[in-house]
């Protein structure tokens, strides 16, 4: 390998905190051996990590996330006690049976009927700020998909914070010891088998559908099939654990990319129609997730590396959204690039995600609000604190702003 850097830095604190240096240092050798980190829902210092080649260039990425037949990502929580995700660990045809039944609840009209309450919920939010210095992420980011989420899931808004808890712990960027993560898995998947329990006795009972996703997801029918109760209740879960988590640091790097790029900022009070350019070109600059885990099921040459069967490869998003041979000046926030579209942080192929919709509605009101509000916002006092825990998100988990009212 002609790279100086060591694969094996890619899970370490610093690199995590900023590890497109580092992707570019290795991309012309992709795919690379050596890395080893852990997927979502395992218990680092109890499951050992897995061991992978990183795909780092563009067409490297792209081609394996959208041939799952032989990148199956229906394994990478072998072997643990990490509770299964709906559809991000399953592969076709079941694959395509469960999403043409959870489809039929996550309709595009249920997400775009969700915005005035997401307005709400922003007005809220930001009404509620105080003067000075703001943590945004504490005070912005993280409490809008959590609320959501309560109220997508039918549920009382007490459970906002389990639901943040859970999923910080969950996708491994709460330090937590191996007994606080294992419990946390363990009460998040009790509460959930319990309330989808209480909705099938409820509905077994005569009761009317609730109009919510629990009860679309448990009354969604095609072909005379319909979900298990375990693949119901597990699909709230990744909704929870996945949709909350990625979103708050989705908003957080759009909100640090407005903190730093004051002339955006500007140009988007005076053009709304360029908030969607935005999201895309911070979701390639940014996007919260980096990689994910697949599983090789037959022998295929990459870069003139022969990967066997049974050998795991990590599709690095966020390196092949930086790969300057798809997107020239790979670190400029560029609002005139003309296939910011092109960007894989929601994935490509069958498993591009399924909550990208609401995701991309929930950060767009968020950046909405603010310009309607406010008429600069400019760093704090305080520098921003960086996720260093996992390489699953990147993102901060602390940004100091100082907002002026327009």
């Amino acid at each position: 390998m002609s790279s100086a850097f060591d694969p094996r830095r890619l899970a370490t604190p610093e690199v995590i905190e900023n590890p497109y240096p580092a992707y570019d240092a290795l991309r012309a050798d992709s795919p690379v051996s050596g890395y080893a980190d852990w997927p979502p829902g395992t218990v680092p210092g109890f499951d050992p990590p897995i061991q992978a080649w990183a795909l780092l260039s563009y067409d490297q990425v792209a081609a394996a996330a959208k041939d799952h037949q032989t990148f199956s990502s229906a394994n990478f929580q072998q072997g643990t006690d990490a509770p299964t995700l709906m559809l991000v660990n399953h592969d076709d045809p079941e694959h395509a049976k469960l999403r043409k039944l959870v489809v039929q609840a996550f309709t595009p009209r249920r997400v775009s009927e969700l915005r005035p309450a997401v307005q709400a919920v922003v007005k809220q939010l930001i009404e509620s700020l105080p003067e000075g210095e703001v943590d945004v992420v504490a005070r912005l980011c993280a409490p809008l998909p959590a609320r959501l989420m309560v109220r997508l899931l039918g549920q009382d808004e007490s459970m906002t914070d389990a639901f943040a808890r859970w999923a910080n712990a969950f996708m491994l960027s709460a330090d937590m010891s191996v007994e606080e993560r294992t419990r946390s898995n363990i009460e998040m998947v009790g509460w959930f088998q319990q309330m989808v329990d209480q909705r099938l006795a409820r509905l077994a009972a005569g009761a009317a559908p609730q109009d919510d996703l629990v009860d679309a997801l448990l009354t969604a029918e095609s072909e005379g099939a319909k979900l298990t109760r375990d693949e119901v209740w597990r699909f709230c879960f990744t909704l929870v654990v996945a949709g909350s988590e990625t979103t708050m640091y989705y908003a957080a790097n759009c909100l640090h990319a407005l903190v730093r790029n004051p002339e955006v900022f500007e140009r988007l009070r005076a053009e709304r129609s360029l908030i969607p350019r935005f999201q895309q070109e911070t979701l390639r600059l940014a996007g919260p997730p980096q990689r994910l885990f697949r599983k090789v099921t037959r022998d295929v040459e990459i870069g003139g590396k022969q990967i066997r069967a049974g050998e795991w490869v990590a599709l690095f998003f966020a390196a092949a959204n930086h790969d300057p041979k798809v997107f020239p000046e790979p670190q400029r926030l560029r609002l005139d690039r003309e296939n910011g579209g092109a960007q894989l942080s929601f994935g490509h192929g069958i498993h591009f995600c399924l909550g990208a919709p609401l995701a991309n509605l929930e950060t767009a009101c968020l950046v909405e609000g603010l310009l309607d509000r406010f008429g600069t916002m400019r760093p704090g006092a305080t520098p921003p604190e960086p996720q260093r825990a996992t390489l699953l998100q990147h993102s901060v988990t602390r940004l100091p702003v100082v907002f002026e009212r327009a």
